[in-house]
């Protein structure tokens, strides 16, 4: 005689099977055909178990089966893990059509949530208390889970307010927005110290609110992208675009006007306002010729000591490749100096003075000023 749960299952295996061949012979599709088949071997295995194990049914005449049998058994605490593992083999499978992220961390998902659904099999078996299983579950997988979950959780919390901070449309906007952030975290808080009788659970979902709204807050932001930011020009980038002239650029605003006492200059130019005088540490007054090393970094102080906003530039003649292209930057100036500021130049010259037509000069834009270098 079947069981109820078998003739259900034996039902549905063979309306499974007329349908797998009602379909193949009508419409012919090679996918319908073989989910249907697919499902009618499943449901013919489960049907098949189901007939072996008779519903899980005692017979009355074996009272000693009574409380031995699974319908006399404790039923097994609500978990989460084998969600977590079909997530995670949803996940994996949709990484090898698209992307490795999805693979690997639906990977990881599967890997986590096996062992923890095993340390949860394994710990309601410990007894027949169900509290006390609890209890060895957790002293065995709490070292674990906790810093775990607290890094993940950490992760988590740093990117979504990054995400936030750069989705943000202007830096005023971000400033504004974490004032106000700050504030109503330091009112609960206030409130939290002050009213001590708040109940656990009141407390729990406060902050379970707080973490879905940051949580969704990073995750609309980072699906909209980062605001558009504008980059800054430098003065390597004025001087590969040619505009080291006495023009004010994009690379002038806010620019340094000082040096470090340790930036070790091998000369100190300055400039006042109608020529180019060199400083050289061993030599006695001023030198109308600066003599730098070749193939090593030299660092040139500019000071300028006249009326006007000042820049300090130096021709590279760079060597060519094969191509002409040249193989460095053709040119290097400094930022604008005003009256009496300073400047650092580092150069790196690679050819010796006598291999080029013209030579070595440091110039100052707008003006005839110009003081010779000469490289052994």
């Amino acid at each position: 005689m079947f069981t109820t749960g078998s003739k259900l299952l034996i039902g549905s295996a063979v309306a499974a099977a007329v349908f797998a061949a009602v379909y193949g012979i009508l419409q012919g599709g090679a996918l319908g055909t073989i989910g249907l088949t697919f499902a009618a071997a499943s449901l013919a295995v489960l049907a098949g178990l189901n007939l072996f194990v008779r519903d899980a049914n005692v017979s009355a005449l074996d009272p000693a089966a009574f409380d031995s049998s699974a319908a006399a058994q404790a039923t097994a605490r609500p978990s989460p893990w084998p969600l977590l593992v079909a997530l995670g083999a949803t996940t994996a499978t949709l990484g090898l059509a698209t992307t490795r992220a999805f693979f690997v961390i639906g990977l990881v998902a599967i890997i986590a949530g096996a062992i923890e659904w095993l340390v949860l099999g394994w710990s309601e078996r410990a007894s027949n208390d169900a509290s006390y299983n609890a209890g060895v579950r957790d002293v065995m997988a709490d070292p674990v889970e906790l810093p775990v979950a607290g890094a993940i959780g950490a992760a988590v919390v740093v990117y979504s307010f990054s995400r936030v901070m750069l989705g943000l449309p202007s830096r005023s906007a971000t400033v504004v927005t974490f004032a106000l952030v700050a504030a109503v975290v330091l009112l609960v808080g206030t409130l939290v110290g002050v009213r001590r009788g708040l109940s656990k659970t009141t407390l729990t979902g406060a902050f379970s609110v707080a973490a879905l709204a940051l949580i969704g807050a990073g995750a609309f932001a980072g699906l909209n992208g980062e605001r558009e930011t504008h980059p800054h020009h430098t003065t390597a980038d004025i001087a590969e675009e040619n505009e080291c002239g006495p023009e004010k650029t994009d690379a002038d605003e806010n620019a340094s006007q000082s040096v470090a006492a340790k930036s070790n200059p091998a000369a100190e130019v300055i400039f006042d306002g109608s020529g180019l005088t060199g400083v050289v540490d061993g030599f006695e007054g001023n030198v109308d010729v600066v003599t730098l090393t070749r193939a090593s970094p030299s660092n040139i102080l500019f000071r300028n000591e006249s009326a006007s906003e000042a820049r300090l530039v130096i021709e590279m003649h760079p060597a060519l490749d094969d191509n002409g292209d040249p193989l460095g930057p053709e040119r290097i100036c400094t930022a604008l100096v005003e009256d009496g500021g300073m400047q650092l130049l580092t150069l790196v010259l690679d050819r010796p003075s006598y291999a080029l037509e013209s030579g070595y000069a440091l110039t100052v834009p707008g003006t005839d000023a110009a003081l010779e270098v000469v490289v052994p």
